[in-house]
């Protein structure tokens, strides 16, 4: 099953000490890398959103005007729909009440999830951007090609985490 942004991001924020250390940036770049292992491990997209090439990396546009008026902060909760830049424009429904996204995984997708905050959830968001930027990536190869705020096509991300894959298992 293919979720929000939103969801996934709010996923890692439950992990242990991620609350109040983790920015929007590291947010964006760590559900990209889950969506990214998912395909690889689980054989299925993890977030159901376009992903786009933007300058510091991929970015969910949802996820982007939920959490860009947290700034450079580490966000001190978890993201509600009382966040979304039209909540903010129109007026936040509920009273700013409104309760965190969750998504709800399954077992083989958790396991992605606290897969890539053990090995990348201690990183800042320049160093996962600089990943993200490496000759090869699907940022890389779509940002070259079709510049700024274009679409990364899910079949790249795939490609690129089954060859990460196949290489991690590769005997040395």
């Amino acid at each position: 099953m293919a979720y929000r942004s939103t969801e996934i991001a709010n996923e890692f924020l439950a992990q242990p000490g991620a609350i109040g250390s983790l920015t929007q940036m590291q947010l964006q770049k760590l559900t990209y890398l889950a969506n990214g292992w998912n395909w690889a491990i689980n054989g299925e997209q993890l977030i159901s959103e376009p992903v786009e090439a933007w300058d510091y990396g991929p970015v969910y546009r949802d996820l982007y005007d939920h959490t860009k008026f947290f700034g450079k902060q580490p966000l001190s909760r978890g993201v509600t729909p009382d966040d979304s830049e039209a909540a903010r424009v129109f007026g936040i429904p509920g009273g700013g009440r409104s309760p965190a996204y969750h998504a709800h995984l399954h077992p083989r997708e958790r396991a992605v999830v606290e897969h890539v905050w053990r090995r990348y959830g201690r990183l800042s968001g320049a160093q996962l951007s600089s990943m993200t930027h490496q000759r090869g990536t699907p940022w890389f190869e779509t940002y070259t090609k079709s510049g700024k705020s274009a679409p990364i096509d899910q079949g790249l991300i795939r490609r690129h985490y089954d060859d990460l894959a196949t290489r991690a298992q590769a005997p040395a």
